[in-house]
């Protein structure tokens, strides 16, 4: 009977202890335990239970195999968790091979010698067990296998945390690693997708966000696939004593490294500025690195603190070499290149430019090479050709129900026209698709508001050519409203190009010139463009509506007014009393030019009063300085319309 009860404690049933539902239970059909011994029977036969358990787990994953099965959850950190776990119960079996022995020698051995002989192992095992079934119910993989552990180690005492942290640590070999190859070398060893780093193409046009078929990625082979390939933070398999603060840095030094091996195999930069920065930051301190991590692993049991302190010191070095080599590659004059082209530093570009389009979006022509007459532009007005092979103008493709019905087809053209920057290595990283987005955002709004002034100015100069052939009453309403409006939009334009683009645009330089950290120095770019979005309030629907109303207005008047004027000079100069029906022409003319007054004086009224309730309600300095321009000698403050205006403030 008792061999029998060493194979059910083993995990084999017989026929004195059968298995029921996973569990072994004594076949006491004859009666012949008595009571006290059932109940050490029972408490060997639960440890029997536990113990098939943690070894048909151990079975199961220690051996790593290649599955492409959806439902196959094998992998490094299964197999490593495996094994340690089988390291950790060979105690028991050891005690239960002792046992054997003894009973081989002493037939006669009491029952209460293998409950004294095993009882001390049993909580051990039973922790494992409970740690094998969260794992196998909640189909834990990957790193989450550590947050698992973590848990179970942080909650338990004694002995069993002890082991525990011993199989915790033995699991982080795995991404130790796995951090080796990715920190040091930019490999991603990862063939079952394990890691909270992933990697997955760039969006194309056939498939986006598409995970490589490539067993890991390394430097030596699947190139193109590498080319293509982006990566990226897996949340969902990020352990959570693991910060994302860290996790970060992580993706970051990998992915750098990564990038610049990559192009310097290609050779599509120069070699040496590569081995610069290489050279530095996996050659000559690769052996320091590495014995870093190595102690890590070599460590009885994790440290969040230590591992933290580790990979801030290899992001360190990383981001100070990448700071000297995008300030080496000319960061400074890239920042003011774009200045002078996005954020519209080079006014005299676009005043040759708005003229040289503006009549092939007049005549609705979809074929215009926008980018053939932005270089004539720039050519004109003695740009260096360098500067203007980095930019490429375009009408971005749009879909006919993405812009509104009202507006005309020559406004949208120049609502969808959008610069593309080439970016050279190694500043393509700190340039990305999406900050050029973002620039393009800004760049749409300050060339409106460009070529309204524009228009204005050019209005002016048809109101002089025209004004001996018009009415004076009309005359003077056309004088007073052109004036109002440039009025306020040069006060805005200054407010854009003085008190926001040129005082962020200094401010970046000089923070620029105060770090040695790249990514301080790309969060401080990030910060730029965020500050300038909120400063020209493209992030405010209101204002931005009230702002875009008062741009409509300004269009719409200056285009009534440029056919007006054309179809009175071809029909010249005025020498005898006006007919019947030029006169109600004038008259016509005159109602219209007061209603856009009008209009104009509410949608101005409306943009002051809307800045005054944000600068009430939010106190930011930059409305008030917004409000100080366009407030010029209190005239806005003092115009009837403001006093009058009490219509609620609507958002289009």
């Amino acid at each position: 009977m008792l061999h029998d009860l060493l194979l059910a404690v083993t995990g084999h049933g017989g026929d004195v202890f059968v298995e029921k539902e996973s569990r072994f239970e004594i076949a006491n059909d004859l009666g012949f335990f008595h009571p006290s011994e059932i109940a050490i029977i029972h408490q060997l036969l639960n440890l029997g239970y536990h113990y098939k358990k943690v070894k048909i787990f151990c079975d199961k994953y220690d051996t790593v195999q290649i599955k492409k099965d959806a439902d196959y959850r094998g992998g490094l950190y299964l197999s490593s968790l495996a094994v340690a776990l089988r390291k950790t119960i060979q105690e028991y079996h050891s005690a239960v091979v002792e046992l054997e022995l003894k009973l081989m020698n002493d037939p006669q051995l009491p029952l209460s010698q293998l409950l004294l002989a095993l009882q001390p192992l049993a909580p051990l095992v039973a922790a494992v067990s409970t740690l094998v079934t969260e794992i196998e119910n909640k189909k834990v993989r990957g790193c989450m296998i550590l947050e698992v552990l973590h848990k179970h180690t942080a909650n338990s005492v004694a002995y069993i945390k002890e082991v525990l942290m011993r199989v915790e640590q033995a699991v982080h070999s795995v991404l130790y690693d796995q951090l080796t190859h990715w920190l040091l070398y930019g490999q991603l060893l990862d063939p079952h997708n394990e890691l909270f780093i992933h990697t997955s193409k760039a969006e194309s046009s056939d498939k986006a966000d598409q995970t490589p078929d490539v067993e890991g990625l390394s430097l030596e082979e699947n190139e193109d696939v590498i080319q293509k390939t982006e990566c990226k933070l897996r949340l969902e398999m990020l352990p959570n004593h693991i910060p994302l603060l860290v996790a970060e840095k992580i993706l970051f030094i990998g992915e750098s490294i990564l990038i610049f091996e990559r192009e310097g195999k290609n050779g599509s930069v120069d070699a040496s500025s590569v081995s610069s920065l290489c050279g530095l930051v996996l050659k000559s301190r690769e052996e320091e690195f590495l014995q870093l991590i190595q102690s890590l692993a070599n460590t009885p049991t994790f440290s969040i603190i230590q591992f933290s302190q580790v990979i801030e010191t290899i992001r360190h070095c990383v981001s100070q070499q990448l700071w000297t080599l995008v300030l080496e590659a000319g960061l400074v004059a890239e920042l003011a290149d774009l200045k002078a082209v996005f954020l519209l530093g080079r006014g005299e570009l676009y005043q040759t430019l708005i003229p040289a389009i503006t009549p092939f979006f007049h005549n609705n022509s979809v074929a215009t090479n926008v980018d053939g007459l932005f270089q004539l532009a720039g050519q004109q007005v003695l740009l260096e050709e360098g500067m203007l092979e980095k930019f490429t103008l375009s009408l971005k493709p749009q879909s006919p129900k993405s812009a509104p019905a009202s507006i005309q087809q020559g406004e949208r053209s120049w609502k969808i026209l959008r610069l593309d920057y080439n970016a050279k290595w190694p500043l393509h990283k700190l340039f990305t698709p999406s900050v050029q987005d973002k620039y393009n955002a800004i760049f749409t709004f300050l060339l409106d508001v460009r070529r309204a002034q524009y228009r204005l100015q050019q209005l002016w100069i048809m109101q002089m050519r025209a004004k001996n052939n018009e009415d004076a009453a009309t005359s003077v309403l056309q004088w007073a409203l052109r004036h109002h409006m440039n009025l306020l939009i040069d006060n805005i334009q200054y407010y854009l190009q003085v008190d926001v683009l040129e005082s962020q645009y200094w401010q970046l330089i000089e923070e620029i010139g105060k770090t040695r950290d790249y990514q301080h120095l790309a969060s401080t770019h990030h910060n730029f463009l965020v500050s300038i979005t909120a400063q020209c309030f493209l992030n405010n629907q209101m204002v931005s509506n009230a702002l875009q109303r008062l741009l409509k207005l300004i269009h719409n008047f200056c285009t009534i007014m440029e056919t007006t004027w054309s179809s009175d000079s071809k029909r010249g100069p005025r020498f005898d009393s006006t007919t019947s029906s030029e006169q109600s022409s004038i008259t016509d003319r005159a109602k219209q030019i007061k209603e856009f007054s009008e209009a104009f004086e509410r949608a101005a009224a409306q943009l002051f009063l809307i800045l005054s309730n944000l600068k009430l309600h939010q106190g930011s300095q930059y409305t008030s300085q917004l409000i100080m321009r366009i407030d010029y000698n209190k005239f806005c403050s003092k115009s009837a319309t403001v006093r009058r205006f009490t219509s609620p403030l609507e958002v289009e």
